[in-house]
This record gives structure tokens, C-alpha cells and sequence, in this order.
């Protein structure tokens, strides 16, 4: 039968800010026991974009992303409406 195994939770939450709360199992108890890492701010953020970069498929994606994230930091959101 299906068992969902949650791997945690993350949230973007804006201006470089980030929730992120991952459940890892214990090596050292019983099977099924986890672990629950609570991060908030700039430290859930780093994880965020890094999850998020390493969920991507394609080798293509990861730099097309991260060449937007880039270029976002450098020049400001485009706030322009056609």
C-alpha cells in the first residue's frame, strides 16, 4: 500500500527570507523516528535555494535559474507592466 513520506516543509516568505523545517530520520532510533531541523531567515533561505536548485532536472535549468537569481540581485526585480 502507499505510505507518503513527508520530507519536510519549506516556504519563500520574501525579501530574502525563508521557512524551513526538514525531517531526517534518526540513526540512532527506531525505524520511523525522525528528526525535525527547524531553520528560519537567511539560514532557511540558503537552504531553500539550494533544494530548489538541486530539484531541478536539467543541467540547463540550474543555470538558467541561477543566472535569474543573479541577475534579480543585480538589477531589481522588472517591476514594468506591457
Amino acid at each position: 500500500p502507499f505510505e507518503f513520506l513527508s520530507l519536510g516543509i519549506l516556504a519563500y516568505v520574501g525579501n530574502s527570507r525563508a521557512v524551513a523545517q526538514v525531517e531526517v530520520a534518526s540513526q540512532n532510533s527506531e525505524e520511523g523516528k525522525l528528526l525535525a531541523f527547524n531553520q528560519a531567515g537567511i539560514a532557511g533561505w540558503i537552504l531553500w535555494r539550494s533544494v530548489y536548485l538541486t530539484k531541478q532536472v536539467a543541467v540547463r535549468n540550474r543555470v538558467l535559474v541561477l543566472f535569474d537569481w543573479v541577475k534579480s540581485r543585480v538589477f531589481g526585480r522588472d517591476i514594468a507592466c506591457l
